[in-house]
């Protein structure tokens, strides 16, 4: 990309994470006074637009951080001011990119905390890189003692995650930026999910029938949203049965905090909320659940082998196809369908039929001998371009395209 014609005229872009809320040092007020302080003060030049988003670096989905790349492309500023290099993106290659599209333009990117620093020079870009890369470790950093703090809350009987049908998350103030969380039975909500226990037990219902005793009882789920209802597009009869189902095999209603991320299983943790119903009512649950056909598992998922390679043809025509899992009343049955209709109706090929002839064509897969010089030989000159001929420019090159991912 080469330079373009460039406006004379600052543009600042402003990020204030969802943690940052309430931390006066990384607040909007905080980064638009060193930016100005330190950056437009001693400029002459005018003032474009202030640039903010209000949620992580992490996310590339950003408003005005689209606007502010798409009007540097259109030549609307010369000059990008920001607070800290890791307000700019706290992801290094997605940050880098950005940056090194910007140089490319000819746009001076300068930061407020090193108001010296010059990105557009080989040692200000490799000093932007650092900041970039310590950024992405205060991220990775910040992840895994969140994931930490996760586990040692569930092992004490906390509940750090958002609370389950049933449940209210609550929270008190400690201190500053210091908050004490915790989750704890909804009396009303609580009720009803008792209700369906009782009707569970008296072995008398399926969970279609439950939902709609519930319903028919002025119930609704802690959404808001009914257990049943008439589907207007389809004109037919719809449940929860399938919440109502996670719902029943969800130890949580027990009392046992249990978590497959960390390893923990049920009777090893007690949790500190109220539960619901006793262990033995829970286990008494979902026995009669097996009885009545209704243990299979609603997270399992089928791994389709040949997804997005898949295609058929028609009359001539290509088909893509697609992996479907349809649900029959106790089983479920894993296939690929088209999506267009040929006679009325979608071509469907179970995946089983698939699955058992991909080790023979797997098998059939070979190199003609009459070919293996051809590609030795490019192997050898593609191997050579990169090791002897130009060496020390393929090298430069390549420490360029090394520092632009992020990579250090």
């Amino acid at each position: 990309m080469t330079e373009i014609s460039l406006s004379p005229g600052w543009a600042t872009y402003l990020r204030v994470s969802d943690e940052d809320k309430q931390t006066p040092e990384r607040s909007f007020a905080m980064q638009r006074q060193r930016i100005q302080e330190n950056l437009l003060n001693p400029s002459s030049f005018p003032i474009h637009r202030e640039y903010t988003d209000l949620l992580s670096g992490t996310n590339p989905n950003r408003k005005d951080y689209k606007q502010m790349l798409g009007d540097a492309e259109a030549g609307k500023f010369s000059h990008l001011g920001l607070y800290r290099a890791d307000r700019f993106g706290r992801n290094t290659v997605e940050g880098l990119q950005a940056a090194t599209t910007l140089i490319s333009l000819g746009i001076k990117i300068r930061i407020a905390s090193m108001p010296s620093l010059q990105p557009e020079t080989p040692d200000g870009f490799f000093m932007f890189l650092i900041q970039m890369g310590m950024a992405q470790r205060e991220v990775d950093v910040l992840g895994q003692r969140t994931k930490d703090g996760m586990e040692a809350k569930i092992r004490e009987g906390g509940w750090p995650q958002r609370a389950p049908e049933g449940y209210l998350n609550k929270e008190r103030l400690v201190s500053s930026n210091k908050y004490d969380h915790w989750v704890e039975l909804d009396p009303d909500q609580g009720a009803v999910l008792q209700e369906a226990w009782r009707l569970l037990f008296t072995k008398k219902y399926t969970l279609d029938q439950i939902c709609e005793e519930l319903t028919e009882h002025g119930h609704t789920r802690s959404s808001g949203r009914p257990w049943a209802w008439n589907d207007l597009k389809s004109n037919k009869r719809m449940t929860a049965a399938n919440h109502l189902h996670k719902i029943f095999y969800n130890p949580f209603y027990a009392g046992w905090a249990t978590s497959k991320r960390f390893g923990i299983k049920m009777g090893e943790v007690r949790g500190k909320w109220e539960p619901i119903i006793t262990t033995e009512q829970f286990e008494r649950g979902k026995q009669i659940l097996h009885n009545n056909g209704h243990n299979k598992s609603y997270e399992k998922r089928h791994h389709y082998l040949l997804r997005n390679l898949l295609w058929m043809k028609v009359n001539g025509k290509q088909c893509k196809m697609y992996g479907s899992t349809p649900t029959g009343t106790k089983n479920s049955f894993s296939y690929y369908r088209t999506k267009v209709m040929f006679d009325g109706k979608k071509l469907r090929l179970p995946t089983s039929v698939i699955d058992d002839q991909i080790p023979g064509w797997l098998d059939g897969i070979s190199i003609a001998p009459n070919k293996l010089s051809a590609i030795r030989e490019a192997y050898q000159s593609e191997i050579k371009s990169k090791t002897q001929d130009d060496k020390a420019g393929k090298l430069k090159q390549l420490k360029i395209k090394l520092a632009s991912l992020g990579d250090y």
